[in-house]
C-alpha cells in the first residue's frame, strides 16, 4: 500500500491511500484550504451525476466515478481506455461530516468539507482597562 500525504504548515491535511489491487484510475485532485473549509477539486471526464458516488465511513472519504460504456456500434479498433475513477482520503479532525457537500459540473467534481467552529480561526477582541 502506498500513501501520499498532502501537507500544509507541516500538518497532514488529507491523506490519500491506494492499493495495488484497485482497477480504477486515480483522478487528478487539487486540495484547497481556507478559513471555512477544505475543497477537493477532481477531474472526472465523462462521468455523469448519477455515476458519482461519495462516501464517508470511519474517517475515509471515498470518491468514485463510473463512465458509461459507449454503445455507438461494433468496435473495430480501440485506443480509448474505458476506466472508472477512485480516490480515498483520510479526513482530518475538525471537519463537519454532516455538512459535506458536492457538485459536478463539466466533468469537474467539487467536494466541500466545512470546518467545525472549533478549528476555524477566530479574532480575539482586546479590551482596554
Amino acid at each position: 500500500m502506498s500513501t501520499m500525504e498532502i501537507r500544509k504548515r507541516g500538518e497532514p491535511v488529507l491523506e490519500q491511500t491506494r492499493t495495488a489491487a484497485m482497477a480504477a484510475m486515480a483522478p487528478p485532485v487539487d486540495v484547497y484550504e481556507n478559513t471555512q473549509e477544505l475543497l477537493l477539486v477532481a477531474d472526472l471526464p465523462g462521468v455523469a451525476k448519477d455515476g458519482v458516488r461519495i462516501e464517508l465511513e470511519k474517517g475515509l472519504l471515498t470518491i468514485e466515478g463510473r463512465r458509461p460504456t459507449p454503445t455507438v456500434g461494433e468496435q473495430v479498433a480501440g485506443e480509448y481506455r474505458i476506466a472508472d475513477f477512485q480516490r480515498v482520503f483520510s479526513v482530518p479532525p475538525g471537519i463537519e461530516a454532516t455538512k459535506i457537500d458536492a457538485e459536478l459540473s463539466g466533468g469537474v467534481l467539487r467536494v466541500h468539507l466545512p470546518k467545525s467552529e472549533g478549528v476555524k480561526p477566530r479574532r480575539i477582541e482586546v479590551r482596554a482597562s
